[in-house]
């Protein structure tokens, strides 16, 4: 399926530090590949449509959780793609709560994440967090990592905190404020792997 000493260009939902991003890395890790590049996209929409015009090589994207369920981003998106299902595979997820270090946890008022991070962290938010309002970006903000960056800059309120991966804290500057949030300790994600049906 790939080629031996070509990059590989990887088209993928999320941004810089994003799940989708952690699944490549250990898809590539798996499979010995080596060479290989990102294209952050965001949406699943804007990954197929990349598979779909030949931008990419490949598409990842989250499609269910063992808690979540379906991500309905990526099925709505399928049903207006034509491509081809190489491989599903999964990675372990852990959720953390995170602010600007500028901001006080009292002054917080809302947590912001994709719909389905919600989905797989219900329980733990009403019984840690049942004060805070849970929102969900659009457009490119409808991904967690673009979302943790937009806060960290000031794009969106510095009193929002984001619900994520750990890994967002480094990047953007972010205070953990609580860790595993998620429901499940083994929280499952499923990704598929598709190619330009041909």
């Amino acid at each position: 399926m790939f080629v031996k000493n070509k990059p590989v260009i990887f088209g993928i939902q999320g941004g810089v530090g994003s799940f989708n991003e952690e699944a490549t890395n250990s898809y590539c890790l798996k499979r010995g590949i080596i060479t290989y590049k990102m294209k952050y996209l965001y949406t699943t929409a804007r990954v197929l449509e990349a598979v779909e015009n030949n931008t990419v090589d490949y598409g990842i994207f989250a499609i269910h959780n063992s808690v979540g369920g379906v991500v309905w981003e990526s099925a709505r998106a399928l049903a207006e793609y034509r491509v081809r299902l190489l491989e599903e595979f999964y990675i372990v997820i852990t959720h953390h709560l995170m602010k600007r270090p500028d901001v006080s946890f009292s002054s917080i008022k809302k947590i912001v994440a994709h719909p389905q991070v919600f989905k797989q962290c219900s329980q733990n938010l009403k019984k840690f967090f049942p004060n805070l309002e849970q929102i969900s970006g659009e457009g490119d903000y409808i991904d967690t990592a673009k979302a943790a960056e937009a806060v960290s800059k000031g794009i969106l309120p510095k009193n929002y905190a984001v619900l994520g991966p750990k890994s967002l804290s480094a990047l953007y500057n972010l205070e953990v404020v609580k860790s595993d949030l998620q429901d499940l300790k083994t929280n499952k994600t499923y990704f598929f792997l598709v190619s330009r049906y041909s």
